[in-house]
């Protein structure tokens, strides 16, 4: 297998509903793969509860066979999970609980650190290595996406909230992902189902990025853009796919870390792509790391090869898969 085609995999990063390995998934480990999200069903998204199902089989034994088997094949991963305050704590039952939004709006900094730290501690110790948390959003209207899955309803306690928890990860040895940027105060539509978009000019998304910029200033080491369209762009563009977006992160708000889309096939980001030319256009954009749905793990291998193509034909630059490569590699370790 050429270097091209591993490098390729590499900035691929699938979803997978249980500790199962399938063909797709053994197959990308062997060609390159190095990230892998544990995600949760549809439904434990909604409900931000694991079900009891799930929760007599996916002990900590098995957590660790899992993740054995994976590094076995592959080496050095990125190994995530979501652990969200307000939303899903995929090691539930697993690693200590996380309070209630409204819980940990009356904790003290102090106080929320630690109870985040006890949480992360079993994170880490279950195998994963890398939160896609904390929620950096800000809602000022409506959002049926998110409406109560944010750490707050203002920037600054958002702010004092994202803080505490990045410290208390990088404590236990966790690193943490923001979501997700330029954040999206309101939405219209909804992105299971519509074509959502947020219709904020750049000024109005600036007001609400406190959190971001503490996490930032905490020393995160991912961001995840967002998957609606922005009409503050021209022509009007999900964040994961905005090189002008993805330029004011690492300009304006001088992140240096490792950047990750969204799901790529969501509606708003594929539009009228292909899931391999919107893969291409993630690249073309700047993220170093493409989230695939499970829908999508079926095509991680023709997803590759765009991506190979991409290159050999010049509409990948070689440098830019090498500097999404690099950050991938160096955040798995």
């Amino acid at each position: 297998m050429s270097e091209l085609l591993r490098d390729a995999h590499a900035v691929l990063f699938p979803v997978l509903e249980t500790l199962e390995f399938n063909d797709p998934i053994r197959r990308f480990l062997d060609h390159g793969g190095k990230s892998l999200l544990f995600g949760e069903t549809g439904e434990e998204y909604v409900t931000g509860r694991m079900s009891d199902a799930r929760l007599a089989r996916e002990t900590p034994d098995a957590w660790h066979r899992a993740i054995e088997s994976a590094t076995a094949r592959a080496g050095k991963l990125i190994l995530a999970a979501d652990a969200d305050i307000a939303a899903v704590h995929r090691l539930q039952g697993v690693a200590a609980p996380l309070p209630a939004r409204e819980a940990a709006q009356r904790l003290s900094p102090a106080e929320l650190e630690q109870v985040c730290f006890e949480a992360a501690r079993g994170v880490v110790a279950a195998g994963i290595n890398l939160v896609l948390s904390p929620t950096a959003d800000v809602l000022t209207g409506r959002n049926a996406w998110l409406e109560g899955r944010t750490l707050a309803d203002d920037a600054q306690t958002a702010a004092r909230m994202v803080r505490s928890y990045v410290r208390a990860a990088h404590r236990a040895g966790l690193r943490t992902t923001l979501k997700h940027f330029p954040e999206h105060p309101v939405l219209q539509g909804h992105l299971s189902q519509d074509d959502a978009t947020v219709a904020l000019s750049l000024d109005e998304l600036r007001a609400q990025w406190a959190a971001f910029e503490a996490g930032i200033d905490e020393g995160v080491s991912a961001v995840m853009m967002g998957p609606a369209r922005f009409d503050a762009l021209v022509p009007a563009t999900a964040g994961s796919l905005s090189r002008e977006l993805i330029g004011i992160l690492r300009g304006d708000l001088k992140f240096g870390g490792l950047v990750m889309t969204c799901d790529l096939d969501h509606r708003s980001t594929l539009g009228d792509r292909s899931l391999a030319d919107t893969a291409i256009a993630a690249l073309v954009a700047g993220a170093d790391l493409l989230l695939l749905s499970p829908k999508a793990v079926p095509h991680l291998a023709e997803v590759a090869r765009a991506i190979v193509a991409a290159v050999e034909s010049g509409v990948l630059d070689r440098a830019r898969l090498d500097a999404a490569t690099h950050a991938v590699r160096k955040l798995a370790g």
